[in-house]
């Protein structure tokens, strides 16, 4: 399993829980508070439940299914959470919580989209095991709730347009549990199986 469903989600929370308290907007802001708690608590027990290396740091860990080490994913979470906090508190420019929703937008589309990262290994192994349906199925019902939200009553382009990405996504993962299935069964391809 990718922990980039969930260094996404924190970052992502973090940053609307942000773009929420700058709008004076608790509909936002509210929830996305649980998310950086629900976030930070996925890390915590990724990274607690990782195979142990001999002699290597569990920063250090890198699987094929990650993408990147767990210290690239603590990294990344670092830089959004104070790039943010500096945009949000130094205010450099007049439209700050405009930017900081724009950026918001871009990591909301990797987050709804990180599942995907593991699409090759559905496609070489022809089984959907490693695509997390629950995951999956709760970000369809959550970005169609706040396409439906930001569309209708908000009208924030911030809002919708990342929520409806996140649900184009989710469908296509949903089709991959679908068509594939979670198959135990068929034998592994490697990549000069399917090389043409």
């Amino acid at each position: 399993m990718p922990l980039l469903p969930y260094s996404s989600m924190l970052s992502n929370a973090f940053l609307w829980t942000t773009y929420g308290l700058l709008k004076r907007e608790p509909k936002i802001w509210s929830c996305n508070v649980i998310g950086v708690f629900l976030g930070a608590y996925y890390c915590v027990n990724f990274v607690k439940n990782l195979p142990k290396h001999k002699n290597a740091s569990v920063f250090d860990v890198s699987t094929p299914t990650l993408p990147g080490s767990v210290r690239q994913h603590f990294q990344g979470v670092m830089a959004v959470i104070f790039g943010i906090l500096l945009l949000a508190f130094a205010k450099p420019f007049a439209n700050t919580t405009n930017l900081i929703g724009n950026i918001g937008v871009i990591i909301c589309m990797v987050m709804f989209a990180s599942p995907l990262s593991v699409i090759k290994v559905v496609l070489e192994t022809k089984s959907a095991k490693s695509i997390p349906l629950p995951f999956t199925l709760i970000s369809c019902l959550n970005c169609f709730m706040w396409s439906m939200f930001g569309w209708f009553e908000m009208k924030d382009i911030n809002v919708y347009l990342p929520n409806l990405m996140g649900l184009m996504s989710g469908l296509v993962q949903v089709a991959l549990k679908i068509i594939f299935g979670d198959n135990d069964n068929l034998p592994a391809y490697t990549a000069t199986d399917i090389a043409p």
